[in-house]
């Protein structure tokens, strides 16, 4: 289930960002400096100019391209005119967390609007849902002129992330710009948009120096007085492509012989690459190139990481030096001695350690873990014990932190190191597959989970324990986990969560996961007081481990059984809490209990239009993490909030959408429809009107008959709704008392509520008007 993401840090350099949201990286929000006297392309200028008013402006060219710097340049001279966010994507960005925590940030920092309508922390457009985008959609409408930059867009790979920025580019109101930079041709709708002249387009093409700008760069920055036939001899055998030129602008520096050097130069983009590896590298001193091509297997440089990399001294001096000579070695702004190298330089850098053979770079790797096993951050120290061969040190850092990464919404970064174990390693270690297990899970890979869990209880988990993680034993872990990813199996949920409760004790970091997982299998069999009091249990411990999911879940499962059991201002506070933990650890992208409790706590206040606003929210988290009986929950709910409103029909559509959920859950406990009156009334929350006519559907369902002076329709409260529970089974008005602890004229003014409300006048009518609106079963 979704609540059960929120997971036990154990990482000692990372523990600190364990309670709080995750942390954005700054320099991923600003473009990088253009360098002074940088080539002003005025021309290209316009080109992007001319996006203001089309659905999508693409920059899409090989590496080397001048793409980035461009943009930047573009940037710094638009930017004081009108308001444009920056954003540089990564490979981390696939995870939907990750991508809509920059993005939603990167937008509010332009766009105040955006931090008021869509949650801060819109860590929120993991789950991104057409509800959110469309509040996103509307804030950018009414921010003319508001422009967003994505670069390297070339490494978002097919999937959800990918696919909500296609959302994006379909809806994006028109007076939005949204400017990507690409190696390849992006998957969006590019045919449709260039068909409607919604596409500015920028291609290789547009992007060659032109002599001119190759003399600007050569002469007039780089003060190399070449000669007008030697430039117009390098564009020529560049093909204008301006990291060749700048890489000849590099080694033209140190050449006495400039014109040979130019006759020297290749002509086609294979040549310009091996003229790098002889002649550019070549043009720094050998202690500097060795430096360069022993630390290039580093994603970030700094003198420290360097220096034990290298086993010397002085490496911060020689990083600044370089950084001040040489356009690919890149200095963070905001993180003072930190370094990379331009993403094309790299490469032609690990070429060249490469045919030293493999074992030199994995020596090199063996001293980067050991500096990042000893300094952090442990993830960095992960890649480099994978990369060094180093497995079962590996192992051993991923068992600790995994959870930690996982929590971070880095669930794929953990899946993606466990994919590089040798298999006979990840096939024989218990620990290191329930790893795999939690993992798929938490990033809603049912299959992959299905997969890890097989192989786990073909091995047995007799031996292990405790584990890294914080249980006391693999059996505790796999019980926990079984019992809170069930999948639409109560039974399953409540035996798995029995027996985690018992290998989980108290004191252990992971009791609030486990009380959770108990009292939510509890909650959807129908017993809500047993339920409650586990949950209470989870909610008592969930600050003090750290558990901010398993808390919000708890909090609005709590909300959920005081809305049934006649305690509305406990309801609508135990939902408010569990948002606000939410929001505060920036977890509402998979808080769907919390989500689905406060849209049940607005709709038994009356508040319809806003409770369908967060129910479809609930719908869109519960359905993106794969989680049935949550989703399940919301869609019926989000059906009788419909209906009160007067959308018979869609309501009728979401309420298929229900069934079709359930039916592909082995066991959904109180959602099917074999259940007992008073279990089904956990189906059917949400108080609706009354309606003309009874369940045929006929032409007057949907249309308010009881309403109130102001002719808003009248709602039925609380509990008038748990009296209508128990209106569809046999017991008389006295034993409804007795079963409601309630005096029997409380139960005898509810009934005639009802009848009210529901424009009939007898038992068996109202019964049958309820089914007919889905607020029974």
């Amino acid at each position: 289930m979704a609540e059960g993401r929120r997971l036990r840090p154990t990482d000692t350099h990372e523990h600190a960002a364990a309670t709080e949201p995750p942390v954005l990286v700054a320099t991923r929000l600003h473009p990088p400096r253009v360098r002074t006297g940088w080539v002003d392309r005025p021309a290209l200028h316009q080109r992007l100019d001319a996006g203001l008013d089309r659905g999508l402006t693409l920059v899409a060219a090989p590496a080397g391209f001048g793409k980035t710097t461009l943009l930047a340049s573009w940037y710094a001279h638009r930017a004081e005119q009108r308001p444009l966010a920056w954003l540089t994507l990564d490979p981390a960005d696939n995870d939907p967390l990750v991508l809509w925590s920059y993005l939603i940030e990167a937008l509010g920092r332009v766009c105040t609007r955006i931090g008021r309508t869509v949650p801060a922390r819109v860590d929120d457009h993991h789950g991104v849902d057409q509800s959110h985008l469309g509040r996103l959609v509307n804030a950018l409408a009414d921010q003319p002129g508001l422009g967003l930059v994505l670069d390297d867009f070339h490494l978002l790979t097919a999937g959800p992330a990918r696919d909500t920025l296609t959302w994006l580019v379909e809806h994006a109101p028109p007076t939005f710009q949204l400017v990507v930079a690409a190696r390849r041709d992006p998957d969006l709708p590019l045919a449709r948009l260039r068909a409607h002249d919604e596409l500015i387009e920028l291609r290789a093409d547009d992007l060659r120096f032109t002599g001119d700008e190759a003399e600007a760069l050569l002469n007039r920055h780089e003060h190399l007085d070449l000669t007008t036939a030697d430039i117009d001899l390098l564009v020529e055998r560049t093909q204008g492509w301006p990291a060749g030129l700048w890489l000849a602008a590099l080694s033209l520096r140190r050449v006495h012989d400039r014109h040979g050097f130019v006759d020297r130069f290749g002509a086609s983009h294979r040549h310009v690459l091996d003229f790098l590896e002889t002649e550019a590298l070549h043009a720094h001193d050998p202690a500097d190139q060795e430096l360069m091509i022993r630390c290039s297997i580093l994603e970030e440089l700094s003198g420290p990481l360097c220096d034990a990399v290298l086993g010397t001294t002085g490496s911060d001096e020689r990083l600044r030096e370089l950084a001040h000579h040489n356009l690919f070695l890149l200095p963070h702004e905001d993180e003072g001695g930190t370094y990379r190298f331009h993403p094309l330089f790299a490469q032609l850098l690990r070429m060249h350690l490469h045919r030293r053979g493999p074992e030199v770079a994995r020596a090199l790797h063996r001293r980067a873990y050991a500096w990042h096993r000893a300094n952090g951050p442990t993830r960095s120290a992960v890649e480099h014990a994978i990369e060094a061969g180093l497995f079962p040190q590996a192992a051993t850092l991923v068992l600790g932190c995994w959870a930690e990464q996982a929590n971070l919404g880095r669930c794929t970064t953990v899946l993606g190191w466990l994919e590089r174990f040798p298999h006979d390693l990840l096939a024989t270690d218990v620990r290191l597959l329930l790893v795999q297990a939690w993992a798929s899970s938490l990033a809603g890979h049912r299959p992959q989970a299905q997969t890890a869990l097989q192989e786990i209880d073909a091995l047995g988990v007799d031996g292990p324990g405790p584990l890294p993680d914080g249980f006391d034993s693999a059996a505790a872990s796999l019980e926990t986990l079984r019992a809170v990813f069930a999948w639409g199996d109560v039974p399953s949920m409540d035996t798995h969560a029995r027996r985690a409760v018992t290998l989980v004790p108290p004191g252990s970091p992971w009791r609030t996961m486990a009380c959770w997982a108990r009292g939510t299998a509890l909650y959807y069999r129908g017993a809500l007081q047993e339920a409650d009091t586990w949950l209470a249990e989870a909610v008592e411990h969930g600050a003090q481990d750290g558990q901010w999911l398993a808390l919000t879940g708890a909090l609005g499962y709590r909300s959920l059984v005081a809305g049934l059991t006649g305690r509305p201002r406990e309801q609508a506070d135990l939902a408010r809490r569990a948002s606000d933990v939410a929001h505060t650890h920036g977890l509402e992208p998979v808080a769907a209990t919390a989500l689905l409790a406060t849209g049940i706590a607005l709709a038994d206040a009356a508040r319809p239009a806003e409770a369908l606003a967060v129910l479809e929210r609930a719908v869109a988290v519960a359905r993106f993490w794969a989680q049935p009986l949550p989703l399940a929950c919301a869609l019926q709910q989000q059906a009788g909030v419909l209906r009160v409103l007067g959308r018979a029909a869609q309501a009728q559509q979401v309420l298929v959408q229900a069934r079709t959920v359930l039916a592909d859950c082995p066991d959904p406990g109180v959602l099917t429809a074999s259940g007992s009156a008073s279990l089904h009334r956990a189906r059917a929350r949400v108080p609706v009107v009354a309606v003309a006519g009874t369940s045929s559907g006929g032409a007057g369902e949907g249309r308010a008959r009881a309403t109130g002076a102001s002719g808003v329709p009248a709602p039925l409260t609380p509990g008038e709704m748990r009296v209508l529970g128990h209106l569809a089974g046999r017991s008389c008005e006295a034993q409804i008392a007795r079963e409601l602890f309630v005096t029997h004229a409380t139960v005898h003014s509810h009934t005639k509520a009802i009848y009210r409300k529901l424009g009939v006048s007898s038992r068996a009518q109202a019964v049958a008007t309820a089914i007919g609106l889905g607020l029974l079963p």
